[in-house]
């Protein structure tokens, strides 16, 4: 499976950037021409067409560089705040001056406060807000004395501070409920990430460890029996190649779909496969029983998950009952439910195991909705799984 990681982008993304490009569109235009005919000093009209481009500007970046781009925005609107009175091509009428913070330009303050909100982490959408909201407050001041609107003095300032303290309140809300979900969608992405990773050392346990318990058994055995006959050299051989090459089959099945390769992989055992893994673990000289209908019918899904159970207690039986180990699997039918018992005798030997084993079947029952049980029994070990059929 490839990565490939994205190279820096001047604005951050597209989205942005065409936000941008409609923003100053549509506002800068009507803001310009009132700089252009507002009748004030020259430094003051370069300060305000220097302070509106800068709002546009800081727009178009404000995804890639949210804190410089919300300062700087910032800074522009304190101009336009500070700034004496203009003319316009948006007057009331003819003879009105207003404050250029009324220009159309000024709601790009908002797409900077909410990129702050949305893309930076704490304490910089709180003190984002508190410029915001000290903006609007400031900007009520400023525009106490402003009477040449053309509805009720009392509607006109219901309008505005709704305009200046729900748009700046909006913005932020819209921003920090953005960066909760991509958090919230990041923390179920690693969740996945970290339940497939236990998934896969699941599956290499099971793997690795039953057939490793394989060859050593024969391996231990040939070391004792070989020289005494020889004759069965071959029969071990066999076996302990046969135990590793279903190891790499099922190994490289595994890693073939961490690769995402297309070829097709070997199906993964389940309950059909069971006979042939009770006759490897009797050819380690493990003395095992198997009884289960030949009619039993499941999912795939529950049919591994039988497998790697019966596969991982054997793989116990083998590796720690000790001398003339004995076990028996029973696969049964309760009801809605498949009962599989795998019990033991024999005499124990000290364990050097970590209990991941056992931790992993219950992690692969508990997936499929089923119940473990496992534990010490008179002379033995007994593990019993109820999972539904």
């Amino acid at each position: 499976m490839s990565i490939q990681m994205d190279g820096p982008r001047l604005f951050g993304h597209g989205a942005q950037l065409a936000l941008a490009v409609v923003m100053a569109a549509v506002l800068l235009p009507a803001s310009l021409q009132s700089v252009r005919v507002s009748g004030v000093s020259t430094p003051w009209v370069l300060a305000l067409t220097l302070a509106l481009l800068a709002l546009h500007g800081c727009v178009a970046t404000a995804r890639r560089w949210p804190i410089p781009s919300f300062a700087i925005g910032a800074l522009g609107c304190a101009v336009l705040l500070v700034a004496p009175d203009i003319d316009g091509v948006t007057d009331f009428s003819e003879s009105s001056r207003y404050s250029p913070v009324l220009l159309p330009s000024v709601l790009c303050f908002f797409a900077l406060l909410y990129a702050v909100s949305a893309h930076t982490t704490p304490p910089w959408p709180t003190a984002a807000l508190g410029v915001g909201l000290a903006g609007s407050l400031l900007t009520l001041a400023r525009l106490w004395e402003f009477t040449a609107a053309p509805i009720e003095a009392w509607a006109w300032w219901l309008l505005l501070s709704t305009t200046a303290f729900g748009g700046t309140t909006a913005a932020w809300a819209l921003g920090r409920y953005r960066a909760t979900r991509a958090a919230w969608t990041s923390q179920l992405a690693e969740r996945a990430a970290a339940d497939e990773r236990r998934r896969i050392a699941r599956e290499m346990h099971d793997v690795v460890a039953h057939s490793l318990a394989v060859m050593v058994s024969h391996a231990e055995a040939g070391r004792l029996v070989v020289p005494n006959s020889p004759e069965r050299a071959t029969e071990i051989l066999t076996t302990i190649a046969d135990a590793g090459r279903e190891a790499l089959t099922e190994m490289r099945g595994l890693l073939g779909v961490l690769r995402d390769d297309s070829a097709s992989t070997e199906p993964q055992p389940g309950l059909v496969d069971l006979p042939a893994l009770v006759e490897r673990v009797r050819a380690t000289g493990v003395e095992v029983e198997l009884s289960m209908d030949d009619r039993l019918r499941t999912t795939p899904a529950v049919g591994l998950t039988i497998y790697r159970v019966v596969q991982e207690a054997l793989t116990n039986v083998t590796r720690h009952a000790g001398r003339r180990p004995r076990a028996r699997v029973s696969l049964t039918t309760v009801g809605a439910e498949i009962e599989v018992r795998v019990t033991n005798s024999g005499t124990a030997t000290e364990s050097t195991g970590t209990g991941k084993g056992l931790i992993g079947m219950r992690e692969r029952v508990d997936a499929v909705g089923g119940t473990l049980a496992a534990g010490p029994t008179g002379d033995g070990w007994i593990v019993e799984v109820r999972v539904p059929c």
